[in-house]
Formats: C-alpha cells, sequence, structure tokens
C-alpha cells in the first residue's frame, strides 16, 4: 500500500502551519517582575487561574495548525492505495509499463515467466480508465525508440503482443531513462510498473548516475515474477579449440565448458555438438553445484572454408541458454618447401629431420595442415616456388644466381621465409644477394663448447609468432634451450624476436613487399643447439611457419555477446566500400567500411540475435579481401543464471527512487485506491468548528 498526491505542489503550504506558532510568540508580552508581599496571596490564587487560561491557548493554538495542516492536505488531494492498485478513480494516470523481455524470462514463472509478464500487462491497461494515457517499453531497447504515451487501449494491446523473448540482458538504464522522459510531462498522478524476475544480471551493472533525468516522486512499483520451484540451472561457458590447426580433413579437437550455476549437480546432461546443420558427436557430461565441467569433442571437416557450429545442451526442466553458436575457418594445407643444405645417408642425421618431423609428426599426409616438401641445395636451380606459401632454407651455404631473383619475387608476392645457419652457412654470400632483404647484417660465427652454452635470454611474447610462449610449460622449455653455435649480427630494422642471455640475437625478422623473412642464426639441427630437443620446438617451427604464411592457421571463434559489436579489419584498398550483412533472421544490413590509421574497418553494431551472422561484399566489391564469412553471436552467459537481486541491494541501486516490490500474483487480486480529500475536508470544518466554539467560549 502507499499514500500519494494529485497535486503535491500545495504541500508547500504546510509551511505555513508555523504561522499561528510565530503569531503567538510574537505576541507574548514580556512583563516586569516587581515582588510585592502584600499581593501575595493574590498572586498565588492567579496562578491557578492562568494556568487553566494557558492551557485553553495551547489548545487553540493546536487546533489552528491543525486546520492550516488539513487544508494543505486537502488541496494536494492525498490518495491511498492498497494492494497493486489497479487505477480505480482519483485523477487521471500517466503509466509507463516497463516489460522485461531479456532472456532470463524464459526460465522465471516455473517455465512460462514472458507469459505471466504480459499478462500482468494486459490486466494493467485493461484497468486503465478513459483519460489514463500509457505507454509499454520492452527492457531491450537502445533508448532512442519514438515511445509515446496513448489513451487508446486497443494500440497498447498490439504493442504489447509484438513484443518477443530478446536474446540479450536488460538495458536498465535505457528503459528507466525513457520512463522519466515519457513522464516529465503535466499529470495528475504519474507511475512507473516494471515487471520482471528481478534477475540479478543487468541490476548488476546499473547505476542511478547513468540517467539523465530522475523523479524520485514518481513511484515504481516492480511487479515480481518468481518461481515457485528452482530448476537445475547450467550453461555453456566457453568453446575453444584443443587441436593446433584447422584444417580440412584433420583431426579436429573442440572442448566445451559447462557451467553450473545451481547448488545442486547437474546430471547426465546430454552436450550435442553440430556443424553446418549436420550431427557430429553427443557425450553426457555432469557438474557439481556452482561448478564448471569441461568435454572434448572430436571430429572432421570434409571441406576448407568457413563452418557454421553449435554445442546444444539437452536435459529435463534444464534453465539456461542450450545452444552456444561458434564458427570455424579451415584452411587448405600449407604448402612448405624445405631446402636441406646438409644431407646425411641417416634421416636422422639430416639437416631438416627434427624441422620436417615438427612440421608434420606422423609424416601422414592427413595428419597435419603442413605439407613440407623436401629438396636438396643442388634442386635450387630448377625449383619452383608457385603453390608454396612458405620456403625454408637449412644451412644451405650459398644462394645460386638463378634462385636469388625467385626468391625476391617470392617475398614481394607475400611469401615467406625461413633461414636457418649452420657450419655450411656462408655468411657472405647471404649478405652480398639479398643483403637488403636480410632482417640483419650477418657478422662473425660464434662456435664453442656445447658445455660453455648460452641460455635464451628473453622473447618477445607479444609478437604473433610467439604468444604461444604465454604457456608456463613451453615458455619454461625454450628459457632452458642452450646454444653454442651461431652467427653474430648487426642491429636491423626491427629488434629481435629471440635473443641469447648475452645479448646476441637468435631469431630476427624483416618485412619485405608483401611478405616477411625469419632468420634463425644457429642451426636448425643439434649441431648448434640442443632446441629441437625441447617441447617448445614443434609449436615454435609451427608457429613460425604459420606467421610466415599469413597467419592463417584457420581458427574457432566462439563469437560474441549479444548487443557487442563486431569490428572486422580489411585491407586500406575497401575504404568507402560497404560490407553487407545477413542476419539470422535473413534481415540484411550494410556497413560501411571505415579508414582507421592505416587499415579499413567495418564495425557492425547491431548483433541483437543469437544465431550467425553471413558477411559479404557487395557486388564489384574485392575477393579475398579477409573478411570473414561468418561469426556467431550468443547470449551473454550470466543470462542463464537465475540469481535476483535482493530487496537491500535494489534499495541501494534505486535510492532515493520510491521502489516497492509487489508479487505478480497481486494483480489478479486487484487493488483499491481511496481519495482522502474528503475525509480531509470534514476534518478541517470539524477543527475550524470546534475552534471558533473554543474562541467564544475562552
Amino acid at each position: 500500500m502507499s499514500v500519494f498526491f494529485l497535486y503535491p505542489v500545495f504541500l508547500l503550504g504546510l509551511l505555513a502551519a508555523s504561522l499561528p506558532v510565530l503569531i503567538h510568540l510574537l505576541n507574548r508580552r514580556k512583563l516586569k517582575r516587581i515582588r510585592f508581599p502584600a499581593v501575595r496571596f493574590i498572586l498565588l490564587s492567579q496562578k491557578r487561574i492562568s494556568r487553566s487560561y494557558r492551557l485553553r491557548h495551547w489548545i487553540l493554538l493546536a487546533l489552528r495548525t491543525l486546520a492550516v495542516v488539513f487544508l494543505a492536505l486537502l488541496l494536494a488531494n492525498p490518495i491511498f492505495q492498497t494492494g497493486a492498485g489497479l487505477f480505480a478513480g482519483g485523477g487521471p494516470v500517466s503509466l509507463v509499463v516497463l516489460l522485461d523481455n531479456s532472456l532470463s524470462m524464459t526460465w522465471s514463472g516455473d517455465g512460462n515467466g514472458f507469459k505471466q509478464a504480459k499478462d500482468a500487462a494486459r490486466l494493467l491497461i485493461s484497468a486503465l480508465n478513459d483519460d489514463d494515457r500509457a505507454a509499454i517499453v520492452p527492457t531491450n531497447i537502445t533508448g532512442k525508440e519514438p515511445f509515446r504515451l496513448k489513451a487508446q487501449k486497443d494500440v497498447l494491446l498490439r504493442e504489447l503482443d509484438a513484443i518477443e523473448i530478446a536474446d540479450g540482458t536488460v538495458n536498465l538504464e535505457a528503459a528507466l531513462g525513457k520512463a522519466y522522459e515519457l513522464l516529465n510531462v503535466p499529470a495528475g498522478q504519474k507511475e512507473i510498473r516494471f515487471i520482471t524476475d528481478m534477475g540479478l544480471t543487468g541490476w548488476d551493472q546499473f547505476s542511478l548516475a547513468g540517467l539523465k533525468q530522475v523523479d524520485p516522486s514518481i513511484p515504481l512499483k516492480l511487479i515480481h515474477v518468481g518461481r515457485k520451484q528452482t530448476p537445475p540451472n547450467g550453461s555453456i561457458k566457453e568453446i575453444r579449440l584443443g587441436s593446433p590447426g584447422i584444417g580440412a580433413n584433420l583431426p579436429l579437437q573442440i572442448d566445451v565448458t559447462v557451467a553450473n550455476f545451481g547448488e545442486s549437480e547437474l546430471k547426465d546432461v546430454l552436450a550435442q555438438l553440430s556443424i553446418d546443420g549436420q550431427n557430429k558427436e553427443q557425450k553426457l557430461i555432469s557438474v557439481p553445484g556452482k561448478s564448471e565441467s569441461s568435454l572434448r569433442f572430436q571430429t572432421r571437416l570434409s571441406q576448407p572454408g568457413a563452418h557454421a557450429g553449435q554445442v546444444t545442451l539437452k536435459k529435463a526442466g534444464l534453465a539456461g541458454n542450450p545452444t552456444t553458436n561458434f564458427t570455424l575457418d579451415a584452411q587448405e594445407k600449407l604448402k612448405v618447401l624445405v631446402v636441406d643444405g646438409d644431407p646425411q645417408t641417416s634421416v636422422v642425421q639430416s639437416e631438416t629431420f627434427f624441422l620436417s618431423r615438427a612440421l608434420n609428426p606422423s609424416g601422414e599426409r592427413d595428419a597435419s595442415i603442413f605439407l613440407p616438401t623436401v629438396i636438396l641445395t643442388d634442386g635450387l636451380n630448377t625449383a619452383t616456388l608457385d603453390g608454396y606459401q612458405v620456403l625454408i632454407l637449412c644451412n644451405v651455404a650459398a644462394l645460386p644466381e638463378s634462385f636469388t631473383a625467385k626468391l625476391q619475387s617470392f617475398l614481394r608476392q607475400g611469401g615467406g621465409v625461413l633461414i636457418f645457419a649452420g657450419d655450411k652457412f656462408q655468411a657472405d654470400s647471404y649478405n652480398q644477394k639479398i643483403a637488403r632483404d636480410l632482417p640483419g647484417q650477418l657478422g662473425e660465427k660464434k662456435l664453442g663448447p656445447e658445455a660453455n652454452a648460452d641460455k635464451i635470454g628473453k622473447f618477445a611474447a607479444k609478437h604473433p609468432a610467439l604468444q604461444f610462449l604465454a604457456d608456463p610449460i613451453l615458455e619454461e622449455s625454450i628459457k632452458s634451450a642452450r646454444v653454442w653455435g651461431y652467427f653474430r649480427t648487426t642491429a636491423g630494422g626491427q629488434a629481435p624476436l629471440i635473443t641469447l642471455a648475452n645479448g646476441d640475437a637468435l631469431l630476427l625478422e624483416q618485412n619485405v613487399g608483401a611478405g616477411r623473412i625469419l632468420m634463425m642464426t644457429s642451426s636448425a639441427d643439434r649441431d648448434w643447439t640442443d632446441l629441437p630437443l625441447k617441447t617448445v620446438y614443434l609449436p615454435l617451427i609451427q608457429s613460425l611457419a604459420q606467421y610466415l604464411a599469413g597467419g592463417n592457421r584457420g581458427a574457432l571463434d566462439g563469437g560474441i555477446a549479444v548487443g557487442a559489436a563486431k569490428e572486422i579489419a580489411l585491407p586500406p584498398t575497401l575504404v568507402g566500400k560497404n560490407l553487407r550483412v545477413t542476419k539470422p533472421d535473413k534481415q540484411t544490413a550494410e556497413v560501411a567500411i571505415t579508414a582507421e590509421k592505416n587499415r579499413a574497418v567495418a564495425s557492425i553494431e547491431e548483433n541483437d540475435r543469437a544465431g550467425i551472422y553471413r558477411v559479404s561484399l557487395p557486388v564489384g566489391g574485392e575477393k579475398n579481401a579477409g573478411a570473414p564469412q561468418m561469426y556467431a553471436v550468443n547470449p551473454p552467459l550470466l543470462e542463464s543464471r537465475l540469481d535476483e537481486i535482493s530487496a537491500r541491494e535494489l534499495q541501494a541501486k534505486l535510492s532515493p527512487i520510491r521502489a516497492e516490490v509487489i508479487p505478480v500474483d497481486a494483480l489478479k487480486e486487484g487493488g483499491k485506491r481511496t481519495d482522502l480529500a474528503l475525509p480531509l475536508l470534514a476534518l478541517l470544518i470539524v477543527t475550524l468548528l470546534i475552534e471558533g466554539w473554543l474562541g467564544q467560549r475562552f
């Protein structure tokens, strides 16, 4: 129940209640007391009489003050309201109904929360009088929508029916801000009704300071759509790639983490993996209360390119987002030409043994995304680099004259080259023939006993080719590697990617045209270093080859949250063109490609639905521009939890707004609104009559 005033401005008249008191105080006479023994007994008698008169005067003062108070309250017209308050008389109402259509409403009210919320809103609209006006505002708005107050109930009901469950979280600042904006007009009574499950997600990020305008005098009533029992509550927290890369017809491992938000254990939940609409694998998983568990799917992709994937949780009565979308980008095999400059009769002792095994450990064609081809130095004269993405030179003594031009053309067309030194490596030949392309000028050879080897000092952990070293095991592995033979280099245009403990460079980089060169100043085998025996060697070689090929190793993208923006980087030549985006509901939109520093960027902001968004360039656009063919959008993870905001937290969030929480069932019981103007008028008349009679009497 609550009390509100139709004309609260007249409450300022309560200040006039102090006037009778002020008049009384100003009229008090200050007497000069002179003691006179002869009239002592007369004064004692007068004191007894004056006490009676003083009491009568206080009664008159109280009655006159009450009369002023009753008059001010009468003019303000107070209304006493009980129950949910279905607007039964008492002046015209301006009402804003905020309807929580966030995803969590799917699981509130024991599975039909959104239906209960709509029924409650329908009841509120139906209870409006002819002079009342209302607006229906869903909570998934941006704040820029053109809502307005209406008196037509049929129009309001049609708008209500058109509201659907959204895939995101409530935008409380936008919804409440719009409500106060709509009610910033003269009205007899203003009210905000917020029909919600009071889910914690959304409230935990809400701040009253984010609202442009707030009117604490407007009552805010939260119609709580609760639940009688707590269902099992869980959702998929993360989907990540478990294999080193994604290629056509290669083993693919996908790791899935399932979160349990409830107190009790989630038992035997069926997790199902689908790719491009086809079921690939399914497994059962159990998750302890308030915990997480992981499982791994294993499958293959038959075709390169973009693929849409889904992982779905199936369990009777499960509350939480059941489906999580992701995308896969499978690449063609990367063809790598490996040149062995020191072949041996024993395969194990050859210069390229460890390197070729690192690129393809099993040696089978369909076991790795890398397809290495090993040739000898003599084959460079007739070798063609067409069709290869990466060239690796291992201890090649000198570059043939006929091959130098091929190498430079390969680099400028976007190819990648990795050079390893060794005992046959002739630094002068490289300095003379490709000096401009080398990351640094090659100097003297430093070769010492293995016992006096140097360890690796530091590396550029943020470099794209070395980011995998963030793993503690791999970081420890590379730091334990020893190097006792290498070529010194003078400083080039870029800082070394890997440096020895003594400060000498071990791995350097140089961009050449559209391609790049990486130079390892030590050997690819065990002649000058024990790096090939370390755990880090395989991921290091694969990462360097992948980086030289352009960084496209195939990827799994877990997607973005509903409401977030998707930014796509593109070549600068596309500035001024448009990306066409096809949403999950088949609606299309075009997004302008703008310039940002030395690149082009398309920022896609209208990601308001969960699902797969497909991206393409319009007719006449460039092909192979680097834009992803699709990306995934998923509901925010925390929208799946059923935790509610407590009354104390709610009051702290909304203070000084008057907020009252009412169960949704209270709307069915109705409410009553009583106009207190008539009782106040009666009290005022009675007070004035008593004051007049006592004034005459006294």
